[in-house]
């Protein structure tokens, strides 16, 4: 019984047009998957400007017009989405500020937080956030940040004052000081 494949027989072509339109395919494909992160910073790069903007504060409020631990703005904040999630970015969680950011640091890139992001490392290049944000219209609880005493000396203690940071009450639970 004889093969197919004799000595006589024309090679075929169709293997090399499969291999070389597979690897051209590719080469095409790789940077563009590469592009998808390009607007990411990790958590961690996060919380290193959320330090240096709020204190580390994410319900943060201080009357300025920017919110939340990345301080945003309300402009910012509905541009990007945030409403999906809260209002206001001081009333999201930090994954939901985090997300939102992302999408703000995309538009504008690290200059959106011009006095922060360099001393934080912030840069559109960054690995992607392990954050799960939650579902929009889900509006997140507010992660409470640590309690620090106020640098002003107004929160001196002799009122009783600590420099606490209120944080919204859950529905039908107590309010915290």
């Amino acid at each position: 019984m004889r093969s197919g494949n004799g000595r006589h027989r024309r090679p075929r072509q169709v293997p090399a047009l499969v291999v070389t339109a597979g690897v051209t395919g590719s080469a095409l494909a790789l940077p563009l998957l590469a592009a998808t992160n390009a607007s990411a910073a990790d958590t961690a790069t996060w919380d290193k400007v959320a330090e240096c903007e709020s204190g580390g504060t994410w319900s943060a409020n201080f009357g300025s017009g920017a919110y939340g631990g990345l301080q945003l703005t309300q402009d910012e904040w509905d541009a990007a989405g945030g409403r999906a999630y809260a209002e206001r970015p001081d009333l999201a969680s930090r994954s939901q500020q985090i997300a939102v950011a992302e999408k703000v640091l995309a538009k504008q890139g690290p200059q959106a937080w011009a006095l922060c992001a360099e001393p934080a490392h912030l840069a559109q290049n960054g690995p992607a956030p392990d954050v799960d944000p939650g579902e929009p219209g889900h509006k997140g609880r507010v992660e409470p940040s640590p309690v620090r005493p106020s640098e002003s000396g107004a929160g001196d203690g002799a009122s009783g004052d600590q420099g606490t940071v209120m944080i919204p009450a859950t529905p039908g639970g107590p309010s915290r000081p």
